[in-house]
């Protein structure tokens, strides 16, 4: 069994395949290397050959290093028994049919995995860090993933030229669906929308959950028309999702954007696709967009003028500047008692600060405006700000509540991002304790008893967890003064 961890929580992994497991390996570009990289040393997986005709190729060196035999034509695998699994890592499914037929032929029953399924061997076999980088209700890379991918498709595609695409999708009213027909079927539909995105792309492709009912993917190697056609695919195929589901009308808002015709950096990339996403809801959904060369998407906040907003409105408002700091603390404070991680710390501290940033921008706006919608305006504000990506989730999805009557999309229970659900109970904790002038530990719980009482909002586990850690500590500790 691997062991690692997964929000804190240690877990175990089975390996799906006896030591000693012989594999043959079919593409030698970035994938490899990373599988390389992965099972360096470990002597229960023995690589018999690698099969690439790129002389280029990112994994070859590696390969050269490890003593692997390279061949050209992958063909040679017929006349190697000893093989107990081939890996196709090319995206080539007409090369996986073909291998399949001639084995048969031979009378070999070797086992061939492409596509989501070897990457998911890849990460069952060897990678540390595969669940920090996986969506556990879809199966999807994560949104952290995908920021890692994409930089590398940037920097593969500045080196060799080569074209990818990106695709943002958004589920069409999926709030109505959770409202109609209840959670638990949400997370039944959220599941076979990805199921339906990863099948509908090639194996070389990277299928992600973003966060919400929001998805996205990275096309390799592919222009304009193919990535429009690959969207429209996705498209139909959902489309065609709502009957058997039994939540007809279910659709994707889908936008589209290519390197490096829309930009060469992730910000432009991103900040296109997701604009021309939004476009196509605004044009009543289920649809395919892209916006036209030369068309800007409005810009969006920096960082700077994220904080100096959150500083104009503390000199107005002092409990609103002091409200941010406690809700940061008070942040840092609970997820260092839920076990999560130095880099997830850091991203509650910096949520705290920011999780109101969408009311201090409506505020100095003209007219009324609705409460709810400030945490979409704060995500919109960040989303695409350099190292504030991992805080998007905790910012949109801090007024949702545990029993699904939150806002802005009434997520329920483990759909909800569990650092929003931290900046939630921060936020609440403070709200009880925003007469006093400091906070010691013992008022910390006397604080946590009240949130409790608020039934539903957040996850009972975590105000448990929360309450033992503070039990182990002096009482009267002093944790924040003003």
């Amino acid at each position: 069994m691997k062991k690692g961890k997964e929000n804190g929580v240690k877990v175990e992994v089975p390996r799906i395949f006896p030591k000693g497991l012989k594999i043959f390996i079919i593409g030698g570009g970035r994938a490899c290397k990373a599988l390389l990289e992965t099972i360096m040393g470990d002597a229960s997986m023995e690589v018999l050959g690698l099969a690439e005709i790129n002389p280029e190729a990112e994994a070859l060196p590696l390969a050269r290093q490890l003593g692997i035999p390279i061949f050209e034509d992958y063909r040679v695998v017929l006349d190697m028994p000893q093989v107990d699994l081939i890996l196709n890592l090319t995206g080539d499914k007409a090369l996986e049919e073909e291998l399949r037929d001639l084995l048969k032929k031979r009378g070999r029953q070797t086992e061939i995995l492409g596509g989501l399924g070897g990457r998911l061997l890849w990460g069952v076999l060897g990678r540390k860090d595969y669940l920090a980088w996986t969506d556990p209700l879809t199966g999807l890379f994560n949104v952290a993933y995908f920021y890692r991918a994409l930089e590398e498709e940037i920097e593969r595609g500045m080196r060799y030229g080569s074209p990818f695409a990106l695709l943002f999708m958004d589920a069409d009213n999926f709030k109505d669906i959770n409202d109609r027909l209840g959670h638990l079927q949400g997370d039944r539909v959220l599941k076979a929308i990805g199921d339906a995105v990863a099948s509908s792309l090639r194996s070389a492709d990277i299928a992600v959950r973003y966060g919400g009912d929001e998805f996205t993917a990275i096309l390799p190697e592919t222009q304009v028309e193919g990535a429009v056609k690959v969207a429209e695919r996705v498209r139909k195929k959902v489309e065609g999702l709502g009957d058997s589901l039994g939540v007809s009308p279910l659709s994707l808002s889908i936008g589209v954007a290519v390197f490096p015709l829309d930009g060469v950096t992730a910000e432009e990339l991103v900040r296109r696709a997701d604009w021309a996403m939004y476009q196509a809801k605004k044009m009543g959904g289920n649809r395919v967009f892209r916006l036209g060369v030369g068309k800007e998407p409005p810009a969006f906040f920096r960082v700077e003028d994220a904080l100096s907003l959150v500083s104009q409105k503390g000199e107005k408002d002092k409990f609103h500047r002091s409200h941010s700091e406690v809700v940061s603390k008070f942040s840092v404070e609970i997820g260092k008692a839920l076990g999560l991680n130095r880099a997830m710390v850091r991203l509650l501290r910096v949520a705290g600060a920011l999780h109101d940033i969408g009311k201090a921008e409506v505020s100095f706006g003209e007219g009324a405006w609705d409460y709810k919608e400030h945490p979409l305006i704060g995500a919109y504000m960040l989303r695409h700000v350099p190292y504030l990506r991992g805080i998007v989730p905790m910012v949109l999805y801090h007024h949702e509540r545990y029993d699904g009557k939150g806002f802005p999309k009434g997520l329920m229970g483990k759909q909800i991002p569990q650092g929003a659900q931290v900046v939630l109970l921060a936020d609440k904790l403070h709200h009880f304790l925003e007469h006093e002038p400091q906070w010691r530990v013992g008022d910390l719980l006397k604080a946590l008893d009240e949130a409790e009482k608020d039934v539903g909002a957040v996850d009972p586990q975590m105000i448990e967890a929360f309450r033992e850690a503070l039990k182990s500590r002096p009482q009267d500790q002093l944790l924040l003064a003003f």
